[in-house]
């Protein structure tokens, strides 16, 4: 039957729009799956190294502009940019300050993956994918684990990209979608703030302005260059929003996001308003269409970077007066350097967090033990009290990395992050104990000696004294191995806990010999003293188990600091 004759009328052609768009789409899916991806491979590769090199390169402004230049070419995800600069600030190795001549360094550096789009690598994407999973797959090392995980990514990227093009390919010149991209050519500054909204929950500045890419590379659009830089401008604002989110709970990374944001606020306005000369610049740069939208992304940042750099201290003094520091009566006591709250994107950078909480943690319980010793030297009974109380400190800052590490978990990880999961939850456990043993049976005992004004006679008193710097000693030493995972402080804390079991029975055995030969001090102390030497050697017994983690690992991935 002839399509005329049909009972119906003629037969309908089914108009391409909608697939098309949906096809677009998942090009924009395969990209953004690809930065993501990208993130874990970098994860794999650097792991927490990139924090302690920007710390140790960033001397000044110059430099630390360069670190940021060169740490985003080995790491092109600009969210993997803003979790590290949040972080780093957050901990305190660096301040807003430097951090920002840090960032201006580092949006130039993103912009390689952009670049890479615009050379119409797209078709080699399935080679990218070749090697990189035949490179995963045959590697036994994390670091060639990574390396295969980034080519797979960039395949994924271009895969993407050579998916926009095709799709593309099939739009109607004279249809809707053309018609709609004309009228928006007249309103670049709502174009710039769809393109900022898209970045800001795309997550990534380079899916946004691939997709641009991908629309041109296709040839069947006439997209006006100004539509490509209006898009470029508002995709660098919409990736900086994304660095204010992440950082919005402490107020030197709110600085930092703030700072940023006004300086690429500002450029972006700058080149909305004089659009029309700006993209006859861009127009005599050299390369097709996509190359010039490429050379846009870079100029942007470029021009960023020479207008921003001699302006830091300005901006740092400019957000610290819209962000002043908080009053210390507003100042909640919670941790400092996870946001539990917040999104939990990159395994390597929140373990890194939790790592310093929890070290953050350790410091307060070694202050509660040195401060309760001061309370039973000196019989001071509102010591004993603000002990007691720290332990509910200690108590949320377990509960609260509990979380933020049952987060971690569900990120895909890999054996090594599993297992330094692992490592922390048990240090964790360990400090949480050392924190009930000091609230709820030294504190007890050095109040019960004040109480019953007990004294210790001199010998007694030394040899507790004696022990006590011994468990600090070991404390320490614990604390150490666990942030740097030493094998040597490992063995030697094991070391340490044997000698001080035996001098534990070797101190017993004194005191029963004072008591033998009837010295008073010795019978009115007894009870607390013989309770005190075996509540030390309970918090011994805790912190000695970090050596046992440690030297349960292999040699090699237990030998030198992470960072």
């Amino acid at each position: 039957m002839k399509a005329d004759s049909h009972p119906h009328g003629p037969e309908r052609t089914r108009d391409p729009t909608m697939l098309t768009l949906l096809t677009i789409a998942g090009g924009v899916a395969l990209i953004l799956f690809g930065v993501r991806y990208l993130r874990k491979g970098l994860d794999r590769l650097f792991g927490t190294r990139l924090a302690p090199w920007m710390q140790k390169l960033a001397g000044d402004r110059i430099r630390a502009f360069f670190t940021g230049l060169g740490v985003a070419v080995m790491a092109p995800s600009s969210t993997t940019i803003s979790f590290l600069a949040v972080q780093t600030v957050q901990t305190g190795q660096l301040s807003a300050r430097r951090m920002l001549a840090v960032m201006l360094g580092a949006d130039i550096g993103l912009t390689v993956t952009v670049q890479l789009i615009a050379l119409h690598v797209e078709q080699y994407a399935p080679i990218f994918m070749l090697f990189g999973v035949a490179t995963f797959q045959l590697s036994k090392s994390q670091r060639g684990r990574g390396i295969g995980q980034v080519l797979s990514a960039l395949g994924l990227v271009f895969l993407g990209v050579l998916t926009i093009k095709q799709a593309a390919s099939g739009i109607d010149p004279a249809g809707d979608l053309v018609r709609l991209i004309d009228l928006a050519s007249g309103y670049p500054f709502l174009l710039a703030a769809i393109a900022a909204l898209m970045a800001m929950a795309l997550q990534s500045s380079t899916a946004t302005i691939a997709l641009v890419i991908g629309l041109l590379a296709s040839g069947q659009l006439e997209l006006p260059l100004s539509v490509a830089v209006a898009w470029v401008a508002g995709a660098n604002v919409g990736i900086v929003l994304t660095t204010l989110i992440i950082g919005w709970s402490r107020v030197e990374s709110r600085r930092l996001a703030l700072g940023n944001l006004i300086l690429k606020t500002a450029t972006a306005v700058l080149v909305l308003a004089f659009l029309t000369p700006v993209t006859n610049l861009v127009a005599k740069t050299p390369g097709s269409l996509t190359n010039q939208v490429a050379h846009a992304h870079t100029g942007f940042n470029l021009a960023l970077a020479l207008a921003g750099l001699p302006l830091v201290m300005t901006i740092s003094r400019l957000v610290e007066r819209l962000v002043p520091e908080p009053a210390e009566e507003d100042l909640a006591f919670g941790p400092r350097y996870i946001n539990i709250r917040g999104p939990v994107d990159s395994a390597a950078l929140a373990l890194g967090q939790s790592r310093r909480e929890i070290l953050h943690m350790s410091e307060i319980t070694r202050y509660m033990l040195r401060d309760l010793w001061h309370a039973l030297r000196h019989s001071d009974d509102q010591k004993v009290r603000e002990v007691s109380e720290r332990d509910d400190q200690v108590d949320l800052l377990d509960e609260q990395v509990k979380l933020y590490l049952t987060r971690v978990v569900g990120l895909e990880n890999d054996p090594q992050d599993a297992a330094e999961q692992m490592r922390q939850l048990r240090y964790l456990a360990e400090l949480e104990t050392i924190g009930d043993i000091i609230d709820k049976n030294l504190c007890e005992l050095v109040t019960k000696k004040i109480n019953l004004q007990v004294r210790f006679s001199n010998q007694g008193w030394e040899e507790l004294d004696d022990f006590y710097v011994m468990v600090m000693e070991n404390m320490n030493i614990a604390e150490t191995a666990f942030a740097t995972r030493d094998r040597h402080l490992a063995q030697q804390l094991m070391q340490h806990k044997q000698r001080l079991d035996g001098l534990l029975r070797q101190l017993r055995d004194r005191h029963f010999a004072r008591l033998n030969a009837g010295l008073i001090e010795s019978h009115e102390s007894s009870a607390i003293h013989l309770d005190l030497l075996t509540h030390l050697q309970r918090i011994n017994s805790s912190v000695s188990h970090v050596a046992f983690a440690i030297l349960q690992e292999p040699a090699e991935t237990a030998s030198a600091p992470e960072g």
